[in-house]
């Protein structure tokens, strides 16, 4: 019986990923599945929110508000979570969310469609070019996101003049890494590209290992905030952003990098 065959298109490329410890595997796999060596350094971790009294007048009464819009799956994940301790989702709140992850998150676990989703940028900005949140005067709108986040989407659909509330059902830690180990295998070459999901991500990075060393390394970001960031920080290499911030953008981008790499 002949065999599937191997796909090798990431054979030998050391990719370092920093995702969640939680939400690493699905990039993990991709990456090994086409034959790259995967270093694992979470510079996140998500927990849900320990103070959910604040939230409890937001979540019962969704029903007063227009438009509920989500960040990230993260957002969606313990949003949701919360809702259904407090109630439901009302039928007739309109769901936006940031990004397609976001999206295909809310629909796996709402079991309902997405409203609003950009088809590009993947970004408050690219949620706030859309035509619906172009007249949003005296809308009531939650936002569900992290404990820390941009201000621009915020600000941005109160100058629409909208009502804006926040509702935090996460919050971001950062996670202590093996330094010596990283610097270890950034000195022997062993990484060969680092992927970085979020600025604060890289921010954990810079504060906990080599900057010399760091600086030298190509990176995969999904934003220009990421890119701006790393090349402030003094980043000479090359720094790739992907079209989409899902496990398959970041890989699609992997396999195009070291594709023109081995070509040149």
């Amino acid at each position: 019986m002949p065999t599937e065959p191997v796909d090798q298109r990431l054979q030998g490329l050391g990719v370092m990923i920093t995702r969640p410890a939680h939400q690493s595997q699905t990039l993990q796999t991709l990456i090994e599945n086409a034959g790259g060596n995967v270093f694992s350094y979470p510079l996140l971790e998500i927990q849900p929110v320990t103070d959910t009294q604040s939230l409890a007048p937001i979540l019962s009464q969704l029903d007063h508000y227009h438009i509920a819009i989500f960040v990230s799956p993260n957002a969606v994940e313990h949003g949701l979570c919360l809702i259904s301790q407090h109630g439901r989702l009302p039928d007739a709140l309109q769901i936006a969310c940031v990004g397609q992850g976001s999206a295909r998150q809310f629909q796996t676990l709402a079991h309902r469609e997405v409203d609003l989703c950009p088809e590009g940028p993947f970004n408050s900005e690219g949620l706030l070019a859309m035509p619906a949140m172009q007249q949003v005067k005296d809308k009531r709108i939650v936002i569900f996101r992290g404990q820390r986040g941009r201000e621009l989407l915020a600000e941005t659909l109160r100058e629409r003049g909208a009502q804006v509330d926040y509702a935090p059902v996460y919050e971001r830690n950062s996670p202590k890494i093996d330094t010596q180990q990283l610097n270890d295998e950034l000195q022997q070459r062993k990484i060969d590209i680092i992927t970085v999901t979020s600025t604060e991500a890289a921010q954990n990075l810079f504060q906990q290992a080599n900057g010399e060393q760091l600086q030298q390394v190509p990176y995969i970001v999904v934003n220009a905030r990421s890119e701006e960031f790393l090349r402030e920080h003094g980043v000479k290499s090359e720094i790739l952003i992907t079209t989409e911030a899902s496990d398959s953008g970041i890989l699609t981008a992997l396999l195009q990098w070291y594709s023109q790499r081995r070509n040149s």
